[in-house]
C-alpha cells in the first residue's frame, strides 16, 4: 500500500506541475508565455490560435479532474492506513491489560 501511495504522490507532483504550465501557456490579457512558440500560432500554423486556446482548457480541465481524484484517492488511502495502524495500537493495548496482573504496591505502615 505504501508503494502505491508513493507512486500516487508523485503522480501527484507531476499533474500538479504540467497543470501550471499549461495555465501559464493560455493566452490571456495579461503578460503570458504562449508567446514562447513563435506568436500567436504558438504550436504551428496548422493548429489556429483559437484551437490551440481551445485544447489547453481541455486539457488543463482534465487534468483539474485528475489532480481532483488523486486527491481523493490519497486520502482514502491515508485514511484506510491510518485505521489499520489503529487497530493494531489497540489490539496490543488489550492484549497488554489482559495478560497483565494487577497488583498493589506495598506501602510501608506509617509509624
Amino acid at each position: 500500500m505504501e508503494n502505491l501511495q508513493l507512486f500516487l504522490l508523485v503522480l501527484q507532483v507531476i499533474i500538479a506541475v504540467v497543470m501550471v504550465l499549461l495555465v501559464l501557456l493560455q493566452k490571456s490579457d495579461g503578460d503570458s508565455l504562449s508567446g514562447i512558440g513563435g506568436g500567436s500560432g504558438g504550436l504551428g500554423s496548422a493548429i489556429s490560435s483559437k484551437a490551440t486556446a481551445n485544447a489547453l482548457s481541455k486539457i488543463t480541465m482534465i487534468l483539474a479532474a485528475l489532480f481532483m481524484l488523486n486527491c481523493l484517492i490519497l486520502a482514502s488511502l491515508s485514511n484506510a492506513s491510518n485505521n489499520a495502524l489503529k487497530d493494531d495500537l489497540e489490539e496490543v493495548i488489550q492484549e497488554q491489560e489482559n495478560t497483565a496482573t494487577p497488583t498493589v504496591p506495598k506501602v510501608p505502615p506509617i509509624q
